[in-house]
């Protein structure tokens, strides 16, 4: 009788456990569906918006955004597969192109640009980009010991697409007509530009390039990742980001992140980026984005250019 009682209570002490067991199953697994979704959530945070092919993969524009829809992140990714399949020949594309000579378009020096895409951002509140020129340099570009390796140039363009598409190539500086090169070139006035930059020229279908002469890579420093401001007609058109691939593929960052220069004053008001990142992904991908996006408010008697509304 004691054996049975004993071998009862056994039996009973098992069904209970097994029922605490199985009550605490759930929350187990809810913990780690909550912890799953939590680690998805951060890989996903960024919502793809548009994907164009390159190479034997693909580069895409993504997004965030807060709860107002105001943006709070801009990115590029270009997966792995297409850094691993850039184009290597032609040197470009032949978008960007003019016959200096008259004897036919050479894809190897008639034209600039590199191998370029161009892709959209959605319509966030208060975002002044409106799409991207993405570009592809296999040999970089002039000047000389600045930009001359291997680069992404990331146009975010304020300009409108149609409004850049006047913009004319031609023999003058890079592959730009001479009166074209002319208007990229007048200069934005104060406070809108960024004071005391120059550097490297007009460049047909884009406008002109100003960098920070005291900055790397145009100082002599190595050329990792660095930044442009893009200028026509007296307004700056575009902000642009140029990454040093080998650098991005030899260090693989898992951020590399610097503050973006501002200009005193903008002519647009809405949100602009403070800081842009480079990452390289565990399947080989760049990811570069901007970031930390405050409210500017353009002060009063400001004329944005009529491209940009």
């Amino acid at each position: 009788m004691i054996r049975v009682i004993l071998g009862s209570r056994w039996s009973l002490g098992l069904v209970f456990l097994a029922l605490v067991i199985a009550s605490l199953v759930p929350l187990i697994s809810a913990n780690r569906s909550e912890a799953a979704q939590t680690a998805s959530d951060d890989t996903v945070a960024l919502k793809p918006f548009n994907k164009v092919a390159l190479g034997n993969g693909f580069v895409e524009t993504l997004y965030a955004t807060d709860a107002a829809n105001h943006p709070k992140t801009l990115a590029v990714r270009v997966d792995g597969a297409a850094m691993k399949s850039l184009p290597t020949a032609p040197m470009h594309d032949g978008q960007t192109c003019f016959d200096k000579d008259g004897d036919g378009i050479n894809l190897e020096t008639d034209c600039a640009s590199g191998h370029e895409r161009d892709l959209w951002f959605p319509k966030l509140d208060g975002l002044p980009f409106k799409w991207l020129m993405f570009n592809w340099q296999m040999h970089g570009h002039g000047p000389t010991h600045v930009f001359d390796k291997p680069h992404f140039d990331m146009h975010f363009f304020i300009q409108d697409f149609s409004a850049r598409n006047q913009i004319r190539t031609g023999p003058c500086n890079l592959v730009i007509n001479c009166d074209d090169d002319a208007k990229a070139k007048k200069m934005v006035p104060a406070p809108y530009g960024p004071e005391g930059w120059g550097l490297p020229g007009a460049a047909g279908r884009m406008g002109n390039h100003l960098i920070d002469p005291n900055a790397a890579p145009a100082n002599g420093d190595p050329f990792t990742q660095a930044f442009a401001y893009g200028t026509w007609d007296g307004h700056v058109s575009f902000w642009e980001p140029v990454v040093n691939k080998d650098w991005i593929v030899e260090t693989k960052p898992s951020a590399a992140c610097r503050s973006i220069p501002q200009t005193p004053a903008v002519e647009v008001s809405g949100y602009y980026p403070t800081q842009m990142c480079s990452r390289y992904g565990s399947t080989g991908d760049l990811t570069f984005t901007l970031e930390k996006f405050v409210k500017r408010t353009a002060p009063n008697g400001a004329t944005a250019p009529a491209w940009a509304n």
